[in-house]
């Protein structure tokens, strides 16, 4: 009789472990959805280099700086800030972030990458 509860006891063990792994998992798949939407969104808006870092994309397109975060119930219209060329005066490097005209913070997880998207920018901006 024992034996049986040593045995039951493994099965309930596997079965949770399934569960956690069969969650994980669908997570992982719905969070990939997301970043593909994103990514689709992106392209469509014809951005040329674009960014993921510190849980939002960042991208250069033609005729804005885009900006758009990545979270769990994703809706691009309200998730993502535009910022205009034009409406652009001033940009500067506080640690790891890119400050827009003295409000807006663009912020990055590497130098390298802040300093890429920088340069990139401020190209876009003497265009």
């Amino acid at each position: 009789m024992y034996y049986l509860i040593y045995i039951g006891d493994k099965m309930i063990f596997i079965a949770l472990f399934g569960f956690i792994a069969f969650v994980v998992i669908s997570l992982n798949m719905y969070d990939n959805y997301n970043l593909q939407k994103i990514e689709d969104y992106i392209k469509k808006e014809k951005c040329e280099s674009f960014i993921y870092t510190k849980g939002s994309y960042k991208a250069l397109c033609q005729d804005k700086l885009l900006q758009i975060a990545n979270s769990f119930n994703l809706d691009i219209k309200t998730q993502k800030k535009e910022l205009v060329y034009k409406e652009i005066k001033d940009i500067s490097i506080d640690k790891k972030s890119i400050i827009i005209n003295k409000k807006e913070k663009v912020s990055f997880s590497k130098e390298e990458e802040l300093n890429t998207f920088y340069r990139n920018l401020k190209q876009k901006l003497n265009k």
